[in-house]
């Protein structure tokens, strides 16, 4: 008993000097001492003037944790726009017992007002890009390694903007949150992430909303995903179109480049395609899946996505619209069989693929088994010009095949075994 007394003593006087240690330095220690060490280790390592503009704050118990105000990371030298990375405050602590056993167990990571500049220089040099002393990627080549405990990461009115100058092209992220937690080795991440995305000169807007569950590999695998929000603004009008994008798995192996999405769903408006995908990422890309769009009205989905069909004698023409199809992906070649098309009261199957040569044609074998060309055309009274099929179409496609009618009705006249041949040289 007298020894756990004296232990018990032992382990309460380490844990008083411990707290007197914690309280001289954070109630009696000037944290902007630290500004300067602080800037010129991250310097070193990044190789650019890291500068703290804000005053940095501590607090302590049962985190150690520290609040910096603004900060700015610029671009390397040689790149026209300076920014890079800006913030307007930060803060992150650290459990101090673990830390006391030289463990490392990071609280939430707390980043506000972030402004990403990514730039992609016309000669291919990017900004983003760091080096060691030797102009080499310091970072672990093997891509593994044990990540440190941190609870989460929190992001909040962040924007992000990648310019490629080369292509001339801007893609920014606005109003941007991100929350992840926790980030732990061999434990699923909850990501859940906002942003509003645009491109420059262009006046649409797209609401993104990213849930999901991130287990670090390999594989990587994601569970529970769902990517959606509304598409807004120019041809999309002020009320948007919803859109969503859904998967209960997603897996990838960086090492052989497999993807694999069992069971996949896109919503667009009133429109909803069904599929699933297996695919090897590298040369030659290799795919093969499925994928199905339940009918729906062409015209309205058409006119969602801001393209309108011209009327018609009948007003019911292109109300229903679907498909399934079976296909296959290996570089250049493709394979699309069975398909079956559905277009209102006609129906349409066959197969189309294309070899592997670079300049092969299209080979389609297509047969419908009835349309009515009456119903596409031009109301009566209407001015149109007389039907012509596609066969210009066709010659731009490369394409050989036919596509066999077993009944078809045009300007009043019924014709059947109608046989339409394309042979592109």
């Amino acid at each position: 008993m007298r020894v756990a007394k004296w232990v018990l003593i032992g382990i309460a006087g380490l844990l008083v000097a411990v707290a007197l240690a914690v309280l001289v330095i954070t109630q009696f220690v000037d944290p902007a001492r630290f500004k300067g060490p602080i800037e010129r280790q991250v310097a070193a390592a990044t190789g650019r003037d890291f500068k703290l503009a804000g005053d940095i704050e501590l607090s302590f118990f049962p985190w150690l944790a520290l609040t910096t105000g603004a900060a700015e990371l610029p671009a390397p030298a040689g790149f026209a726009d300076p920014r890079f990375l800006a913030w307007r405050n930060a803060h992150v602590g650290v459990r101090l017992l673990p830390l006391l056993r030289g463990e490392l167990v990071v609280d939430r990571v707390r980043l506000a007002g972030l402004d990403a500049r990514l730039v992609k220089a016309a000669d291919g040099r990017e900004n983003w890009a760091f080096g060691d002393a030797n102009g080499e990627d310091s970072g672990d080549a093997s891509g593994e390694g044990t990540l440190p405990d941190i609870a989460g990461i929190e992001l909040r009115e962040a924007r992000v903007t990648y310019i490629d100058e080369a292509a001339g092209t801007q893609f920014e992220l606005a109003d941007a949150r991100i929350d992840i937690e926790p980030i732990r080795s061999g434990v699923p991440m909850r990501i859940e992430a906002a942003a509003t995305a645009s491109m420059a000169d262009l006046p649409e807007r797209i609401a993104v909303e990213l849930e999901s569950r991130v287990t670090l590999g390999p594989p990587i695998v994601l569970a529970d995903t769902s990517l959606s929000g509304t598409l807004r603004e120019g041809r999309f009008g002020a009320a948007g179109v919803p859109w969503r994008l859904a998967a209960p798995r997603v897996s990838y192996d960086a090492a052989s480049g497999a993807l694999a999405a069992p069971e996949w769903q896109l919503r667009f408006n009133d429109a909803q395609l069904d599929g699933e995908l297996a695919a090897r990422l590298g040369e030659p890309l290799t795919a093969e899946g499925r994928v199905s769009l339940a009918p729906v009205s062409l015209r309205e989905t058409l006119a969602a996505a801001g393209v309108e069909l011209p009327p018609t004698r009948d007003k019911a023409a292109w109300e229903r619209f679907g498909f399934d199809a079976v296909f296959r992906v290996s570089g250049p070649a493709f394979t699309v069989s069975p398909l079956a098309i559905r277009l209102d009261d006609t129906s349409l199957g066959g197969t189309i693929e294309r070899a592997a040569l670079e300049d092969s044609l299209i080979v389609f074998e297509l047969r419908a088994d009835r349309m009515d060309v009456d119903r596409y055309l031009k109301p009566a009274g209407t001015p149109s010009e007389p039907f012509v099929f596609p066969a210009e179409a066709l010659k731009a496609l490369r394409a050989r095949g036919t596509l066999a009618i077993d009944e078809a009705a045009l300007e009043g006249v019924r014709l059947r075994g109608v046989v339409f041949e394309a042979d592109t040289p």
